[in-house]
Protein backbone atom coordinates (compact mmCIF):
# COMPACT_ATOMS: atom_id res chain seq x y z
CA UNK A 1 0.00 0.00 0.00
CA UNK A 2 1.50 3.30 -1.07
CA UNK A 3 1.58 6.09 1.50
CA UNK A 4 -0.29 8.35 -0.92
CA UNK A 5 -3.19 5.89 -1.26
CA UNK A 6 -3.30 5.41 2.52
CA UNK A 7 -3.34 9.17 3.08
CA UNK A 8 -6.22 9.61 0.61
CA UNK A 9 -8.47 7.02 2.27
CA UNK A 10 -7.62 7.55 5.95
CA UNK A 11 -9.73 10.74 6.45
CA UNK A 12 -12.86 8.77 5.48
CA UNK A 13 -12.46 6.02 8.07
CA UNK A 14 -14.98 5.71 10.88
CA UNK A 15 -13.79 5.83 14.51
CA UNK A 16 -12.03 2.56 15.31
CA UNK A 17 -12.06 1.38 11.69
CA UNK A 18 -8.81 -0.14 10.43
CA UNK A 19 -7.50 0.37 6.89
CA UNK A 20 -6.11 -2.92 5.53
CA UNK A 21 -5.27 -1.96 1.93
CA UNK A 22 -5.66 0.92 -0.49
CA UNK A 23 -4.81 1.24 -4.17
CA UNK A 24 -5.33 3.48 -7.14
CA UNK A 25 -7.92 1.82 -9.41
CA UNK A 26 -9.93 2.38 -12.56
CA UNK A 27 -12.78 0.46 -14.15
CA UNK A 28 -11.72 -2.48 -16.31
CA UNK A 29 -11.42 -1.46 -19.98
CA UNK A 30 -13.99 -4.00 -21.15
CA UNK A 31 -16.79 -2.18 -19.32
CA UNK A 32 -19.05 -0.21 -21.68
CA UNK A 33 -20.37 3.23 -20.92
CA UNK A 34 -23.89 3.25 -19.48
CA UNK A 35 -26.65 4.65 -21.69
CA UNK A 36 -26.72 8.44 -21.47
CA UNK A 37 -30.21 8.39 -20.00
CA UNK A 38 -28.95 6.55 -16.91
CA UNK A 39 -26.27 9.12 -16.12
CA UNK A 40 -26.89 12.57 -14.69
CA UNK A 41 -26.59 15.22 -17.42
CA UNK A 42 -23.13 16.76 -17.64
CA UNK A 43 -22.91 20.52 -17.63
CA UNK A 44 -19.54 21.80 -18.96
CA UNK A 45 -17.97 24.44 -16.77
CA UNK A 46 -17.35 27.98 -17.94
CA UNK A 47 -13.62 27.24 -18.24
CA UNK A 48 -14.26 24.10 -20.32
CA UNK A 49 -16.48 26.11 -22.64
CA UNK A 50 -13.78 28.76 -23.05
CA UNK A 51 -11.08 26.14 -23.66
CA UNK A 52 -13.27 24.30 -26.15
CA UNK A 53 -13.53 27.23 -28.57
CA UNK A 54 -9.78 27.51 -29.41
CA UNK A 55 -9.54 23.73 -29.84
CA UNK A 56 -12.46 23.74 -32.25
CA UNK A 57 -10.80 26.52 -34.27
CA UNK A 58 -7.52 24.57 -34.40
CA UNK A 59 -9.34 21.39 -35.45
CA UNK A 60 -11.05 23.19 -38.33
CA UNK A 61 -7.77 24.83 -39.38
CA UNK A 62 -5.96 21.47 -39.37
CA UNK A 63 -8.70 19.91 -41.49
CA UNK A 64 -8.38 22.75 -44.02
CA UNK A 65 -4.58 22.50 -44.26
CA UNK A 66 -4.34 18.72 -44.24
CA UNK A 67 -7.75 17.31 -45.25
CA UNK A 68 -6.49 13.79 -46.03
CA UNK A 69 -4.93 13.24 -42.60
CA UNK A 70 -7.94 14.77 -40.89
CA UNK A 71 -10.28 12.46 -42.81
CA UNK A 72 -8.15 9.38 -42.02
CA UNK A 73 -8.09 10.34 -38.35
CA UNK A 74 -11.86 10.76 -38.30
CA UNK A 75 -12.36 7.33 -39.90
CA UNK A 76 -9.98 5.72 -37.38
CA UNK A 77 -11.90 7.35 -34.53
CA UNK A 78 -15.20 6.03 -35.90
CA UNK A 79 -13.77 2.52 -36.31
CA UNK A 80 -12.49 2.46 -32.74
CA UNK A 81 -15.85 3.75 -31.47
CA UNK A 82 -17.70 1.09 -33.48
CA UNK A 83 -15.81 -1.78 -31.85
CA UNK A 84 -16.69 -2.29 -28.16
CA UNK A 85 -13.83 -2.36 -25.66
CA UNK A 86 -14.93 -5.86 -24.69
CA UNK A 87 -13.73 -7.11 -28.09
CA UNK A 88 -10.20 -5.94 -27.31
CA UNK A 89 -10.13 -6.54 -23.56
CA UNK A 90 -12.77 -9.19 -22.77
CA UNK A 91 -15.90 -8.69 -20.71
CA UNK A 92 -15.57 -6.22 -17.89
CA UNK A 93 -18.90 -6.72 -16.18
CA UNK A 94 -21.96 -8.96 -16.02
CA UNK A 95 -25.48 -7.96 -15.09
CA UNK A 96 -27.75 -5.26 -16.45
CA UNK A 97 -27.47 -1.57 -15.74
CA UNK A 98 -29.95 -1.94 -12.87
CA UNK A 99 -28.01 -4.77 -11.21
CA UNK A 100 -25.72 -4.03 -8.28
CA UNK A 101 -22.68 -4.15 -10.58
CA UNK A 102 -24.46 -1.88 -13.06
CA UNK A 103 -25.24 0.61 -10.31
CA UNK A 104 -21.59 0.50 -9.22
CA UNK A 105 -20.38 1.19 -12.77
CA UNK A 106 -22.93 3.96 -13.25
CA UNK A 107 -21.74 5.54 -10.03
CA UNK A 108 -18.11 5.33 -11.15
CA UNK A 109 -18.92 6.76 -14.60
CA UNK A 110 -20.91 9.75 -13.44
CA UNK A 111 -19.51 13.25 -13.86
CA UNK A 112 -18.47 13.70 -10.24
CA UNK A 113 -15.91 10.87 -10.45
CA UNK A 114 -12.48 11.05 -12.02
CA UNK A 115 -11.31 8.15 -14.20
CA UNK A 116 -8.82 7.06 -11.53
CA UNK A 117 -10.01 6.54 -7.97
CA UNK A 118 -8.63 5.10 -4.75
CA UNK A 119 -10.13 1.83 -3.57
CA UNK A 120 -9.89 1.02 0.12
CA UNK A 121 -10.39 -2.20 2.09
CA UNK A 122 -11.04 -1.86 5.80
CA UNK A 123 -12.03 -4.34 8.48
CA UNK A 124 -15.65 -3.23 7.96
CA UNK A 125 -16.24 -2.13 4.37
CA UNK A 126 -15.01 -1.31 0.89
CA UNK A 127 -14.88 2.31 -0.17
CA UNK A 128 -13.95 4.38 -3.20
CA UNK A 129 -12.56 7.89 -2.83
CA UNK A 130 -12.34 10.25 -5.81
CA UNK A 131 -10.78 13.62 -6.49
CA UNK A 132 -13.51 16.13 -7.30
CA UNK A 133 -11.24 19.13 -7.89
CA UNK A 134 -11.69 21.07 -11.12
CA UNK A 135 -9.10 21.40 -13.88
CA UNK A 136 -7.96 24.80 -12.69
CA UNK A 137 -7.70 23.90 -9.00
CA UNK A 138 -4.18 23.17 -7.76
CA UNK A 139 -5.22 21.17 -4.71
CA UNK A 140 -7.09 17.88 -4.73
CA UNK A 141 -10.54 17.74 -3.16
CA UNK A 142 -11.22 14.16 -2.15
CA UNK A 143 -14.68 12.81 -1.41
CA UNK A 144 -16.19 9.45 -0.52
CA UNK A 145 -17.87 8.30 -3.73
CA UNK A 146 -19.02 4.72 -3.02
CA UNK A 147 -19.03 2.29 -0.13
CA UNK A 148 -20.34 -1.16 0.73
CA UNK A 149 -20.08 -3.43 3.78
CA UNK A 150 -17.56 -6.23 3.44
CA UNK A 151 -20.26 -8.93 3.54
CA UNK A 152 -22.06 -7.42 0.52
CA UNK A 153 -19.23 -7.75 -2.02
CA UNK A 154 -16.69 -10.50 -2.73
CA UNK A 155 -13.38 -9.60 -4.39
CA UNK A 156 -11.80 -12.09 -6.77
CA UNK A 157 -8.32 -11.65 -8.22
CA UNK A 158 -8.61 -12.01 -12.01
CA UNK A 159 -5.42 -11.24 -13.98
CA UNK A 160 -6.71 -11.06 -17.55
CA UNK A 161 -4.56 -10.63 -20.65
CA UNK A 162 -1.51 -8.40 -20.82
CA UNK A 163 -3.16 -5.09 -19.98
CA UNK A 164 -5.14 -6.28 -16.96
CA UNK A 165 -2.60 -8.13 -14.84
CA UNK A 166 -3.72 -6.01 -11.89
CA UNK A 167 -7.42 -6.80 -12.28
CA UNK A 168 -9.86 -7.59 -9.47
CA UNK A 169 -13.53 -8.47 -10.00
CA UNK A 170 -16.16 -7.26 -7.54
CA UNK A 171 -18.94 -9.83 -7.17
CA UNK A 172 -22.24 -8.63 -5.73
CA UNK A 173 -25.02 -10.51 -3.95
CA UNK A 174 -27.24 -10.60 -7.06
CA UNK A 175 -24.45 -12.48 -8.95
CA UNK A 176 -23.55 -9.45 -11.05
CA UNK A 177 -19.91 -8.38 -11.18
CA UNK A 178 -17.64 -5.60 -12.41
CA UNK A 179 -13.88 -5.44 -12.85
CA UNK A 180 -11.42 -2.83 -11.64
CA UNK A 181 -7.72 -2.64 -12.39
CA UNK A 182 -4.75 -1.49 -10.34
CA UNK A 183 -1.46 -0.26 -11.84
CA UNK A 184 0.57 -3.24 -10.57
CA UNK A 185 -0.26 -6.94 -10.08
CA UNK A 186 1.39 -6.85 -6.65
CA UNK A 187 -1.01 -4.07 -5.59
CA UNK A 188 -3.99 -6.14 -6.73
CA UNK A 189 -2.60 -9.11 -4.78
CA UNK A 190 -2.42 -6.96 -1.64
CA UNK A 191 -6.00 -5.71 -2.04
CA UNK A 192 -7.35 -9.22 -2.71
CA UNK A 193 -5.45 -10.64 0.28
CA UNK A 194 -6.87 -7.94 2.56
CA UNK A 195 -10.38 -8.66 1.29
CA UNK A 196 -9.94 -12.37 1.99
CA UNK A 197 -9.21 -11.74 5.67
CA UNK A 198 -11.73 -11.55 8.53
CA UNK A 199 -14.01 -8.56 8.92
CA UNK A 200 -16.19 -7.08 11.61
Amino acid sequence: MLNRDRDIVTPFLHPGEQLLAAASTSLAPGIPYPPAGLLPPRQPSELEQKLGKPFNVLRRAYAAVNPVSAAVGAVEDRMMDAVPDSVWHGEGMAGGWHSEAGLFVRRMRDDSASSVSTFGVTDRRYLVVVDRSKLWQLKEQYALHWEAPRHAVALHRNPTGILQRGRIDLWFADRSWAGVTTPLPSTADEVAAAAAGPYR
